[in-house]
């Protein structure tokens, strides 16, 4: 009899209410744990890979406008690469660095007695794409305004050329105003 008796309990109106209502929660957990939750997760998954994209977007989009703006340097300055390649040859053309030196001493009344070349690899086993340069120390003799002029001279040619040291030395025989000096001078030349 208590059998049936809780079976009745169990079927009556109140329970009845619970039933449905236990039953949907069961139903909802299953629902929310294998269908909901895996949407969820995926939508949550897309919006983190979005920003993500977005950011790598950004990025590129930076880098293609520096891309446009070295083009368009590039574009703007084509015509100066020639007077560049000039400037600093692929080789180091020595016989073209003493040439510019010699017309700029042939110009100015300064007289060489000495050049001596340093630092020249004429023959490299690795290619560097790097700016090399060789050193050509000259003795001179002459004014100070020719070698000022001389100076000018050197640096208003188109092949790049530093002086890095210059060293005037008053020649002690001279009394006159305009005295002889002696003149070391070191050009250093570049190349690539």
């Amino acid at each position: 009899m208590e059998k049936t008796s809780f079976i009745k309990k169990l079927y009556n109106v109140t329970t009845k209410d619970y039933t449905y209502t236990i039953a949907f929660f069961f139903i909802f957990s299953f629902f929310i744990f294998y269908v909901i939750k895996p949407n969820l997760l995926s939508v949550f998954e897309t919006n983190a890979k979005i920003k993500q994209l977005e950011k790598t977007n950004i990025l590129y989009e930076r880098q293609i406008d520096k891309i446009i703006e070295i083009q368009s340097v590039f574009e703007r300055n084509r015509e100066d690469f020639l007077i560049l390649d000039e400037a600093i040859g692929s080789k180091p053309e020595v016989n073209k660095l003493l040439s510019d030196v010699a017309i700029s001493s042939g110009e100015s009344t300064l007289a060489v007695e000495r050049i001596d070349i340093f630092d020249i690899n004429l023959k490299e086993k690795v290619k560097e794409e790097k700016l090399k340069s060789f050193v050509i120390n000259m003795d001179l003799t002459g004014t100070f305004e020719d070698t000022v002029f001389y100076i000018k001279k050197i640096y208003g040619q188109r092949r790049l050329k530093l002086i890095p040291d210059l060293e005037l030395v008053k020649d002690r025989i001279e009394t006159s105003p305009s005295a002889s000096l002696k003149i070391k001078l070191k050009v250093e030349g570049y190349h690539l």
